[in-house]
């Protein structure tokens, strides 16, 4: 066994660069900020806020809000989407599956 492969020197973090430092300390106070108010909004799941802190995380500051506006619009977009499906197409259970099948295809391919 070789011992230099158990040397503390070779672990990752260890060659990390300070913008890297700081990016993981940014990423982690955010995480963490955003599951403390999801305790305090008293959410049913709040691990999804810190989830969602995660996902948005980008190293530069603009590509966090292009990210965000991108989930606004993402989530505005398959909201409307389902409530026009289901709307349309609840009564018929086949015609609601093919449909739903239709759009997550199509989200797919897109």
């Amino acid at each position: 066994m070789n011992l230099q492969t158990l040397s503390w020197r070779a672990l990752p973090w260890v060659k990390a660069t300070r913008p890297q430092w700081r990016y993981a300390l940014r990423n982690g106070i955010a995480m963490c900020l955003a599951l403390s108010i999801a305790y305090a909004l008293d959410l049913d799941e709040p691990y999804w806020a810190m989830t969602s802190a995660a996902v948005v995380s980008f190293p530069a500051v603009g590509g966090v809000i292009s990210k965000s506006f991108g989930r606004i619009a993402g989530s505005l977009l398959g909201a409307c989407a389902a409530l026009l499906l289901a709307g349309h197409t609840l009564n018929d259970p086949w015609l609601f599956l093919f449909s739903i099948s239709g759009w997550l295809a199509l989200c797919t391919w897109a």
